[in-house]
């Protein structure tokens, strides 16, 4: 038995087009900006809103279709829920995933997620894959 750990990255072989390099950038704006608001004490929808609104900006909210991420430990997916709806305020040792992704029907998605530890003043990245988007 050990601790679980989530990754998540998004791949094209060859040269991206144009929209997938916009909505892959729009993504890891968002997960950088929730990483930012991540911190003790907050409340875990606050940190899923931050997301939400950058890619509010890009016109992509209504293809954000599942929560923000979720505490790791023993299982892969514990309290507590980052999600609109959520009324768990995060707490210093808590591990969480911060993953947001797009779904376009007809098209295809990008999500990008890492686990991350909450402190005090703010998070760490305890996952350490690289970003970018095509492998070729």
């Amino acid at each position: 038995a050990g601790y679980c750990s989530d990754l998540t990255r998004t791949y094209v072989v060859g040269k991206p087009t144009e929209k997938q390099l916009r909505l892959y950038e729009a993504v890891r704006e968002a997960q950088e900006k929730a990483l930012k608001a991540v911190r003790a004490g907050v409340e875990a929808k606050e940190v899923d809103a931050e997301a939400r609104k950058t890619l509010e900006t890009h016109g992509l909210s209504k293809y954000f279709v599942h929560g923000l991420g979720h505490g790791v430990g023993l299982e892969i997916h514990e309290p507590p829920r980052l999600n609109q709806a959520s009324k768990a305020k995060l707490k210093a040792g808590n591990v969480i995933t911060i993953e947001p992704g797009v779904y376009i029907p007809g098209y295809g998605g990008i999500r990008i997620e890492d686990t991350v530890l909450v402190m005090e003043e703010g998070a760490e990245r305890l996952t350490k894959a690289g970003y970018g988007l095509s492998v070729a």
